[in-house]
């Protein structure tokens, strides 16, 4: 589940989208308020972000996922996983062994990883001798099926500013700290003031966490211009911030009735006749062209 949106209210109110934002929270209390319609706005853009995920059925955003399968340990102390979720970013943590309950677990794991989502999980090069099963490494038994517990970060870093930022700060400190790596570039999308950040190649990131807390990172280069707090920060690419704001758009032109079509294509529907403004399914349609080029590969 999307904790933050992919795109945040600000940067959706600065796509060409010609649609009213300023009116989507009809409540008495609520009008003329714009924090009120901003909330309602951020309420939709989550559910789109969700949308995302779900049509790639995994993340989109940076998290920590757990993985187990049964894999074949070769001779040479090696095993191959295909990750569910990617890209992946970093693998934290492996356990294996004969028997899913007694797994030997290895923290500081020696993985390579192949295409963002095959991982080679090299074991005779750890130097760790500690096994809860019969299996030896090194021995003429070597082969066959053992259970596999493996750990990783997986998906695109999507956060935002916790705290406001000045021009020529070298750090910044960011909600999520999910994904972000050492030498990483990202960007800030601030409508007016976007730039791209290199993240400092000898900054220590945090233990990722399945409930991560917000953390300064620090950067190669000053900032180039002051940001304020709540701003996107992301590895997300531009077409997949694209196909959730065009989904936002779809449901903004979604018709009121519930006796009509969910996305009505033509103007025979009588809530559509006489509004001049485009169908959502087109919208709809161009958002999972989009995102189909992020599914994964089974």
């Amino acid at each position: 589940m999307a904790l933050t949106p992919y795109v945040s209210a600000a940067a959706f109110r600065a796509h060409p989208s010609s649609v009213d934002t300023e009116g989507l929270n009809s409540t008495l209390t609520a009008l003329g308020d714009p924090d009120a319609q901003t909330a309602e706005l951020t309420n939709l853009l989550l559910a789109a972000s969700e949308w995302a995920d779900n049509e790639l059925d995994q993340p989109l955003a940076a998290h920590l996922y757990t993985q187990r399968e049964r894999v074949f340990a070769g001779r040479d102390g090696q095993m191959t996983l295909h990750a569910d979720h990617g890209p992946v970013i970093e693998v934290t943590e492996v356990g294996y062994g004969y028997s899913p309950g007694a797994l030997t677990t290895l923290t500081n794991p020696n993985v390579w990883v192949e295409q963002d989502t095959n991982l080679v999980v090299s074991l005779a090069s750890t130097g760790s001798v500690g096994w809860s099963g019969s299996l030896q490494f090194g021995s003429p038994a070597m082969g066959g099926d053992v259970y596999l517990q493996t750990t990783y970060v997986a998906g695109h870093v999507a956060t935002v500013l916790a705290e406001a930022a000045d021009q020529d700060d070298t750090a910044l400190t960011v909600q999520d700290p999910t994904g972000i790596t050492p030498g990483g570039t990202y960007r800030i999308w601030e409508p007016g003031a976007e730039e791209t950040i290199v993240v400092d190649p000898t900054w220590v990131r945090p233990d990722p966490s399945p409930t991560p807390e917000p953390a300064t990172v620090t950067l190669a280069r000053p900032l180039r211009t002051a940001h304020q707090a709540g701003h996107d920060v992301s590895g997300l690419t531009a077409d997949v911030r694209k196909a959730v704001i065009l989904h936002t758009i779809s449901q903004l032109l979604r018709p009121d009735s519930a006796a009509e079509d969910e996305y009505p294509d033509n103007a025979s529907a009588s809530t559509r006749r006489d509004d001049p403004r485009p169908t959502g399914m087109g919208l709809l349609k161009e958002a999972r062209r989009i995102l189909a080029g992020y599914g994964r590969v089974r």
